[in-house]
């Protein structure tokens, strides 16, 4: 007996002993928990039930320089419900009321709403999801619904909202406007406006504090770690409505009458290099067209006959030419290796002066011009073309230029036909707003401006501001005297009856440019071609500058420059000259005539040298 009483007490003692070593253990840990590793369960614990969100700032509006809304960002608005934070007592007194209500604003049948609510309620669901994508207006109706209008806590009612971009043009100088996104390692990446000046308008993120509630879930809290956004700036761009209006229908309406592959126009205010207007056109498989590309500044070109004016210039500042010079058109056909040149006048133009080239737009004249001069200083011609600046990238805002391809002697696929062809625009590229720029140097006496969009970055209320500068990339692309003869080709091309553009000769403005009608490619063995048409307007005072290219027209309906390009130009500078008046009251004639009687007394005092 006292054997198995002492068994018992053994075996008593020593579940005891165990129970306390446990006892000690769980205490021990218990105290370790709560004082030595507390801080840090308690922050683990926080940091899964707690987690601090992005604000996205307002991103900054994008207007025109006229005052309309290019860009903008809209708030929209998501309604959740949170069922559980509801006391029994409010939710069973006015369910009934709020699912008839959410009935009217929403839609749907109340009867639908109650079920939702009332299985909501029973799941326990904290985030349930009642309307998306709302005004504020409607926002505020919401507040005032039974159960809802508790508030947060009370009423379990929850808002987020979200930041939306809007354009109110649509699809008018899509491209250009732009967009911009953001990748996973946060770098900014996006085309056009809103890319460029990105950084204006992006502003700085905020952070919110949200509560992990029940299905994975987050509700925002309040907290001192909160930190407001700071919204981003507003930009306004040199874009005037009106004229962008014009230049997108006019171009619009050409391109598909000659059912192009893609066209570009801009339109550049001469002193300044302000950008009043810019169009681009693709077509889709299915004949349609929109904003495809930024092909105006983006796609290198060979400029063809529009490269004649650098071509000319050139040779007036070297003096190889005189304007009165006879030149002889070769019957309108010149051999290089094999490889012809020809004029688009079939025999030609006999003997004619450097003017009447430059008129009839003789590809043969220009070339013999140039290869009598240059042959056996091929360096000087391109190094002129250098000095001029015409290898240099505008280095402009928006992303995607292209740098100009001028070729060099020094260049090793440079062959007996790049000095000819180069002459008359082959074997060059630009891109239309380089050509474009250059063009607007001529119309604003030498001096070539950077092209922009910017006019000024500020905002409401704000002493932040960063307003337009001019920039000069060549104060002087060459002499008054050659500008002077120039400006007076560039006349006749539109006044002259030799000249290529005189069916765009207007009763409204006097128009002074270019044609350029480029062979480009092979379609079934046949060429393709590119007709463009670039110049200003008025040509007695110049203000605005524009080129007009459409690529690849249907030949069956045209694609010489001056038939398919410039009378797009002609109509943008009628329109515009009869909403903006900008012509000087003085006789422009009398202008060119000084400009003839200066060449003739040149070439009597030439003469005479020479003899």
């Amino acid at each position: 007996m006292n054997n198995n009483n002492n068994d018992f007490l053994w075996r008593l003692y020593l579940v005891s002993f165990v129970m306390l070593f446990f006892g000690l253990g769980i205490g021990y840990k218990l105290f370790h928990l709560q004082f030595v590793d507390g801080d840090k369960y308690r922050k683990i614990a926080q940091e899964k039930s707690l987690k601090s969100f992005v604000i996205n700032p307002v991103r900054g509006n994008i207007f025109s320089e006229d005052g309309s809304l290019l860009a903008t960002s809209t708030t929209k608005f998501d309604v959740f419900f949170d069922s559980k934070t509801v006391s029994s007592k409010i939710f069973e007194s006015e369910v009934k009321s709020l699912s008839v209500e959410l009935s009217e604003i929403a839609g749907d049948d109340s009867e639908k709403w109650l079920e939702y609510l009332l299985k909501a309620r029973k799941d326990n669901n904290r985030y349930l999801p009642i309307i998306k994508n709302i005004e504020k207006d409607k926002v505020d109706k919401i507040k005032q619904l039974s159960i809802l209008k508790y508030g947060s806590i009370r009423g379990g009612l929850i808002i987020e909202d979200k930041i939306k971009r809007e354009y109110p043009l649509g699809k008018v100088a899509e491209r250009t406007i732009g967009y911009e996104r953001i990748d996973k390692n946060g770098n900014y990446w996006g085309v056009g406006l809103e890319h460029a000046y990105g950084s204006f308008l992006r502003g700085k993120n905020g952070k919110m504090t949200k509560r992990k509630i029940s299905n994975g879930q987050w509700k925002v809290i309040e907290s001192n770690l909160n930190k407001d956004p700071i919204d981003g700036l507003d930009i306004k761009t040199t874009l005037n409505t009106y004229m962008q209006d014009i230049v997108h229908d006019y171009l619009l309406e050409q391109t598909e009458k000659f059912e192009a592959d893609h066209s570009s126009a801009v339109l550049m205010d001469v002193k300044t290099g302000k950008i009043r207007a810019i169009s681009n056109f693709g077509r889709t498989e299915k004949g349609k067209y929109y904003e495809k590309l930024n092909y105006a500044v983006g796609e290198s070109i060979e400029p063809g006959s529009t490269f004649k004016l650098m071509t000319m210039i050139a040779a007036l500042e070297d003096q190889v030419i005189d304007t009165l010079q006879m030149i002889d058109t070769e019957k309108g056909e010149i051999d290089f290796y094999g490889y012809k040149v020809r004029d688009s006048k079939k025999g030609g133009y006999g003997q004619i002066n450097a003017m009447d080239i430059f008129r009839h737009s003789s590809n043969t004249g220009i070339v013999k011009i140039i290869t009598e001069a240059y042959k056996k200083q091929s360096e000087k011609f391109v190094d002129r073309l250098f000095n001029m600046g015409l290898n240099n990238s505008l280095n402009i805002e928006i992303k995607g230029e292209p740098m100009p391809k001028i070729p060099h002697p020094s260049d090793p696929d440079w062959s007996g036909l790049s000095l000819p062809w180069m002459s008359y625009g082959y074997g060059i590229s630009l891109t239309p707003l380089q050509i474009l720029s250059f063009y607007n140097a001529v119309a604003n006496n030498g001096i070539m401006v950077k092209p922009t969009f910017f006019e000024s970055a500020e905002k409401l209320g704000s002493a932040q501001k960063n307003n337009f500068k001019r920039q000069i990339l060549n104060p002087s692309i060459c002499s008054a005297k050659t500008l002077s003869i120039v400006k007076k080709m560039l006349y006749d091309v539109v006044h002259h009856e030799n000249g290529t553009a005189k069916n765009i000769r207007s009763d409204i403005i006097n128009i002074a440019g270019k044609t350029g009608t480029a062979q480009v490619g092979y379609v079934e063995n046949e060429l393709d071609y590119i007709s463009s048409f670039v110049g200003y307007f008025p040509a007695e005072n110049p203000k605005y500058s524009c080129i007009i290219v459409i690529n690849k027209p249907n030949k069956n309906k045209g694609y010489y420059g001056s038939d398919v390009a410039a009378p797009v130009f002609k109509r943008i500078a009628e329109k515009i000259s009869s909403r903006y008046p900008i012509i000087e009251n003085y006789i422009y004639s009398e202008i060119i005539k000084n400009v003839e009687l200066t060449q003739i007394e040149d070439n009597k005092r030439t003469n005479k040298t020479n003899s």
